[in-house]
């Protein structure tokens, strides 16, 4: 089975504006990149991914993804929705021979290869395996075969529309509880979150 990720990513200095209140535009752009960096080595390093595509409309994230072995998909021309970013993704994914596609966001600051091999596992046997995000209402990783579904990334509903959509189809559902995957950081609030988490971290090392 060719398992490939598709990871959608736009500009690292227009990514993360809600974190405005709590970072400057450098050090937003720098986050939005460490993030980045961090979602693409770790599905590198899980060993159960026989590739990586990422879209995006930008030349500095086309040039970290490619950094990192990733092949790219520029964003086409009108294409301005999250879930059309995606859906083009996919399509591609499926004239590259991909049988099932792991799509995850680029801002999962706690994901580990543990996880990425927990949902390639399950996708094994499932058509469909979702994890929602920390608000209960996005989608933080869906893998499907490439054109099993239209996907609905961007919509404030996305989990419950993909759920919905893929037992309309009559796929095989898996609905994968995980705290790391579901954890994004998209507000000041997500931020302080996560550096208490390192905080408390780095204190239980010291």
């Amino acid at each position: 089975m060719s398992v490939w990720a598709l990871v959608p990513a736009k500009a690292f200095e227009r990514g993360k504006s809600r974190l405005a209140p709590a970072l400057d535009d450098a050090a937003r752009a720098a986050f939005a990149r460490s993030l980045f960096d961090h979602v693409l080595g770790t599905l590198s390093a899980s060993g159960v991914v026989d590739g990586i595509l990422v879209a995006t409309d930008s030349p500095s994230v086309a040039a970290a993804a490619r950094a990192h072995g990733a092949a790219v998909r520029n964003d086409a021309p009108g294409v301005t929705t999250l879930a059309g970013v995606v859906d083009d993704g996919l399509a591609d994914l499926a004239a590259r021979g991909a049988r099932t596609a792991l799509v995850l966001m680029a801002d999962l600051p706690r994901l580990d290869v543990d996880d990425v091999r927990v949902l390639v596992a399950a996708a094994a046997t499932h058509d469909v395996v979702l994890v929602r995000a920390d608000d209960e209402r996005h989608t933080n990783a869906l893998a499907l075969p490439p054109g099993a579904m239209a996907t609905a990334f961007g919509r404030a509903d996305s989990f419950d529309a993909h759920l919905a959509a893929a037992r309309a189809a009559g796929l095989r559902v898996a609905v994968v509880d995980n705290a790391r995957v579901a954890f994004d950081v998209d507000g000041p609030d997500d931020h302080a979150r996560m550096l208490a988490s390192s905080a408390r971290k780095s204190a239980t090392l010291a």
